[in-house]
């Protein structure tokens, strides 16, 4: 059986970024999800990025992949997708979180 898959060296086709220092001095309540290396630890008032978002961890949980739809934070701990560089954002099976 043959693959659909292509293999691509992951910068050509996605960038990814480190997310945004958040203290918790500076967070106001809200429903904005705050997502760190182990997921949506806590909520705030004002969006980092816009849905849909892809995120995973750069130190502590490592290989844990979340995605959002809406709105989104991500925390200091993680790297997130800035640039799908003309792909859709999939969501695909069930390594997406």
């Amino acid at each position: 059986m043959t693959s659909s898959w292509t293999e691509k060296p992951l910068g050509e086709i996605m960038t990814l970024q480190r997310g945004f220092d958040l203290p918790k001095k500076e967070r106001r309540e809200g429903q904005v999800p705050i997502i760190s290396s182990s997921g949506a630890e806590a909520f705030h008032a004002v969006p980092a990025k816009q849905g849909p978002g892809v995120v995973t961890g750069r130190y502590g949980t490592i290989g844990k992949v979340y995605y959002s739809e809406e709105p989104y934070w991500p925390l200091n701990t993680t790297l997130f997708v800035s640039n799908f560089h003309g792909e859709l954002c999939p969501k695909v099976g069930d390594g997406l979180k």
